[in-house]
């Protein structure tokens, strides 16, 4: 009888309330995305530029394969790696080749990890709005196909990626055909107008619910971390640095801060590759009122978490904030009596860090 009791007023207010935030999140997450396509934008319009043809779209020639000499698509092919020791004598068009790779690799690397933490958090905000709705009362089809669309765009990136130049590069180009590339979509719940409709046709219309959403999201989530382990640059900073390569740093006291900060990543991986020799490490369906599935999202979202800073640590260039955030972001992880634990943190905190940390100049 319980289950036919109308919601509380206080879990209505309370769900009004979530989805406001989410919006309120939503909106600065998208401007931050929507920025770093610009600082894109005017970093290849500058490599026009001085290729004497400023009108042409900057994309073209940095892509274009039939153009007479050394066209810039076959410098910005180069390993980033190659420019990381530093030259005296170093070519002005080869300096403004190595500051162009490195400022679009920190826009990629933002962005992922922009997008990141707002799937992260809509997860976990996904999971509240299904426990007020255990009716399933609100539907979700709008945004249900714009996470599939979500997913799909992914996936057709880390097919393709195989077949195309550097990440970095193809991910440039991709990001600029298609915007909704790692974009994450924003929870909403479909308009009033839509669901009096739903509920003239309920029969014939399947509708999405609040757990199916939260299935939706997870699926989301799988196909993220995909897309992350096939970044090659998101191996172990350690094995890198056995190689005897190391990014460029500002000061030297901070690449004793990145020394620290990889012995501390190190330790964290073989942490959590305890858990996977156990077993793989995958995001399995979310059940309410169980601790174990509770431990095991975390150590999910570790993993996703100690990646992207190894990716960060992988980039050409590390400024002090890069560090810092890499630093603070591993020690958030820490494992008591064989269990981990993670400090939970306010969202927009990490938001408007992470817009600091990968803010380059225009």
């Amino acid at each position: 009888m319980d289950e036919l009791q109308p919601w509380k007023i206080d879990e209505m207010l309370h769900r009004e309330d979530s989805m406001s935030e989410l919006h309120k999140f939503y909106k600065s997450y998208r401007e931050k995305m929507r920025k770093f396509d610009i600082l894109t934008y005017q970093k290849m319009y500058a490599i026009g530029y001085l290729q004497k043809d400023p009108l042409k779209d900057p994309l073209q020639l940095l892509f274009n394969q039939k153009s007479s000499g050394p066209t810039l698509k076959s410098l910005l092919s180069q390993n980033i790696r190659l420019f990381k020791h530093k030259s005296h004598d170093i070519d002005p068009m080869v300096r403004f080749i190595k500051e162009m790779q490195s400022d679009l690799e920190v826009v990629y690397v933002g962005q992922m990890c922009l997008s990141w933490e707002f799937l992260h958090w809509q997860y976990m905000k996904a999971l509240n709005l299904w426990e007020s709705d255990p009716r399933g009362i609100r539907k979700y089809n709008e945004v249900a196909g714009e996470f599939q669309q979500f997913q799909v765009l992914m996936q057709r990136f880390i097919e393709n990626e195989p077949f195309q130049g550097p990440r970095v590069q193809y991910f440039i180009k991709s990001r600029y055909d298609l915007r909704n590339l790692l974009q994450v979509p924003v929870i909403r719940d479909d308009r009033v107008k839509d669901r009096n409709k739903a509920r003239t046709k309920e029969k014939a219309v399947f509708s999405i619910t609040s757990d199916m959403l939260v299935e939706i999201l997870e699926e989301s989530i799988r196909i993220f971390w995909r897309f992350v382990k096939a970044d090659k640059d998101c191996y172990s900073v350690m094995t890198k640095g056995q190689k005897g390569i190391h990014p460029e740093v500002q000061e030297q006291e901070d690449m004793e801060l990145l020394l620290e900060i990889k012995k501390n990543l190190e330790k964290k991986e073989k942490k959590l590759q305890e858990v996977l020799r156990s077993g793989n490490c995958i995001l399995r369906k979310f059940r309410k009122n169980r601790e174990d599935d509770s431990d095991h999202v975390l150590y999910f979202f570790s993993q996703v978490d100690v990646k992207l800073v190894a990716r960060v640590l992988n980039m050409s260039r590390l400024t002090k904030d890069q560090l810092v955030w890499c630093h603070n972001k591993l020690n958030r992880i820490s494992f008591v009596h064989r269990k981990i634990h993670v400090e939970p943190f306010f969202f927009a905190l990490p938001l408007l860090i992470l817009v600091i940390v990968f803010s380059i100049k225009s």
